[in-house]
């Protein structure tokens, strides 16, 4: 009997707060979900939208208190937002970030009050849009705009904002801060032997060895243009990235000679290259491999200074004959 007078006063409320019959189809037309509580906080109504987006069934929760439904006890959570996510232009509009179905969904969420005759609150509106496809939208323009497609890197330009960015970061906190800068030793000669698709599928496979080398979610490597690469590494003093200068030159070393094999159809390539060298008419070979330089944040460094003593270090492995590691160091 209590049961049965329960239901009857949340019909009742039910009926004040959505009077109009036309207001309900309204939201039903809405594409976001719609949720419709009393003044303490209770389900009264959701519109066909809601259990959609929500990926829920909402029956069950209906005159129960709202927070009873996973959406709303998360969106009362003090939430960490990505910094990628936020960065972006939509990033500002989420409120809620919620795991369904195996991946997080990002939710732009609005509170309306509802009022009586008298001027009081009855109730609130909830309006719930989900925008993790304009987000992944976002993600992926961006990416397009910051990555350069040959080397499947990202691209100088970035490669400027991240650098000054960390340089910040370190000239803050006295973090330390590491950079690379990358070349292919004589890959003129290589793309002029065996031609520029050949040359093409080097500096793809560069990409891939940088990659496999950096700590993901860390480092961030970069094409730098041409042959050249750089790589960042935050939290690294100059002596340690060494570590991930040599694993970066096992990587390349270790896969070159398959890489070529799949290029070259000659049944005589043992003769054309050994030891990653090619011979030509004049008798002298060149050298396939990779130069490394490496140089360290210090107080009072600008980026241009930090990529210049690393490229200066780099020179000095390919004045070396390359397939090193050089860190500069200041005379």
């Amino acid at each position: 009997m209590v049961g049965a007078e329960f239901q009857d006063k949340n019909f009742e409320i039910e009926r004040d707060i959505l009077k109009n019959v036309e207001i309900k189809n309204l939201l039903n037309s809405l594409e976001e979900g719609a949720f419709v509580v009393d003044k303490e906080e209770n389900l009264v109504f959701y519109n066909d939208a809601a259990p959609i987006i929500l990926k829920i069934n909402l029956n069950e929760f209906l005159y129960k208190n709202i927070k009873h439904i996973y959406y709303f006890e998360n969106l009362s959570k003090n939430q960490s937002i990505p910094e990628y996510i936020r960065n972006l232009a939509s990033g500002c509009k989420i409120c809620n970030i919620c795991y369904l179905e195996g991946k997080d969904h990002y939710f732009e969420n609005e509170k309306i009050d509802l009022f009586n005759e008298s001027g009081e609150i009855k109730g609130a509106l909830y309006l719930v849009r989900d925008i993790t496809k304009e987000i992944q939208l976002e993600l992926s323009l961006s990416n397009e705009v910051k990555t350069d497609n040959l080397s499947g890197l990202y691209n100088s330009r970035f490669f400027r904002e991240e650098l000054d960015k960390e340089i910040s970061r370190c000239s803050r906190y006295g973090h330390d801060l590491s950079v690379l800068f990358l070349d292919i030793n004589n890959f003129k000669y290589f793309n002029d032997t065996l031609g520029h698709l050949a040359g093409d599928e080097i500096i793809r496979f560069t990409g891939e060895s940088l990659k496999n080398a950096i700590r993901k979610n860390v480092d961030t490597a970069f094409r730098y243009g041409g042959d050249e690469f750089t790589v960042i590494l935050p939290n690294t003093p100059a002596k340690r990235s060494t570590i991930v200068a040599n694993r970066i030159l096992f990587n390349f070393n270790n896969g070159f000679n398959e890489k070529l094999k799949m290029l070259m159809s000659d049944e005589n390539f043992n003769e054309k290259l050994d030891n990653f060298t090619l011979n030509n008419n004049d008798g002298k070979s060149k050298k396939i491999g990779l130069s490394i330089g490496v140089s360290g944040f210090k107080k009072g460094k600008n980026a241009d200074e930090i990529i210049e003593e690393a490229d200066m270090a780099m020179y000095k492995a390919k004045r070396g004959n390359g397939n090193q590691v050089f860190i500069y160091e200041e005379q």
